[in-house]
């Protein structure tokens, strides 16, 4: 590679990978060419203490000017990097973008979509700061500046990293478009009761980690903002658009 790529991504993997292909397909025809830098940090050739130590390690050696990741069951929607190069190049010096998510099953086909990346005034203050991991797109110096992943947590390093953020003054523009298509399924790290219960545990120590009080208040105020703007209804009608269909369709 001659030259620095716009864009680096980390696919962390370890162990069984049945969708691994399809995520690095989803790559490959994002049509970035030299653009885009693929870092795939392999568990099983060199060993890390989790997904939040290979995501640390995986940057560590990215050289991309701006960093995400993809999970190695999930996918990126078409088109989705062109997007997120679109508004980098009509914003100045925003360090930070995120878009929203659809949610897909083993087979690819689509769930529901969540428009969850909007910015509250209140972020970093009474509730965490949320995007979907993957949908997020950051430049390497803030990553660099405002420190990597907590080892230490094992379903809520994104959130934990996004309300750090947050709470530094740091605000993300929202894409206002699909980008990540999170695959629900039975091996899913954030899927069965088990991992619910430790998730949400996971999230109660973060919270009171970050001194965020009655969130689930805040989330239901959050709610109430979406139906007000619109984005609520946005959600239902693009749920009911996409549902059933193949992730690939997923273009607005």
């Amino acid at each position: 590679m001659t030259k620095r790529p716009i864009f680096s991504c980390v696919v962390p993997v370890k162990g069984d990978r049945p969708f691994f292909k399809e995520a690095i397909a989803s790559l490959e025809v994002q049509g970035m060419g030299d653009g885009l830098e693929v870092i795939v940090q392999d568990g099983d050739v060199e060993p890390d203490a989790g997904q939040s130590d290979a995501l640390n390690k995986g940057f560590a050696k990215a050289k991309g000017e701006w960093l995400f990741w993809l999970n190695a069951d999930d996918v990126l929607l078409p088109g989705a990097l062109k997007k997120v190069l679109d508004r980098i190049n009509k914003i100045d010096r925003i360090n930070w973008i995120a878009g929203d998510t659809v949610y897909i099953d083993e087979s690819g086909k689509v769930l529901e979509v969540r428009r969850d990346a909007r910015w509250r005034p209140w972020f970093g203050k009474h509730l965490s700061a949320w995007t979907g991991g993957p949908s997020a797109f950051f430049r390497r110096e803030l990553w660099e500046k405002r420190g990597g992943f907590d080892t230490s947590l094992n379903y809520v390093m994104d959130i934990d990293l996004w309300t750090r953020w947050a709470k530094a003054g740091e605000r993300f523009a929202a894409l206002g478009d699909y980008v990540w298509g999170f695959r629900e399924h039975g091996g899913s790290k954030t899927t069965g009761s088990k991992n619910l219960a430790d998730y949400r545990a996971e999230r109660a120590c973060l919270m009171s980690k970050h001194g965020i009080k009655h969130e689930s208040f805040w989330r239901n105020l959050t709610r109430g903002a979406s139906i007000f703007d619109g984005s609520w209804f946005r959600r239902k009608r693009d749920s009911r658009l996409f549902s059933g269909r193949s992730w690939q369709d997923v273009v607005r």
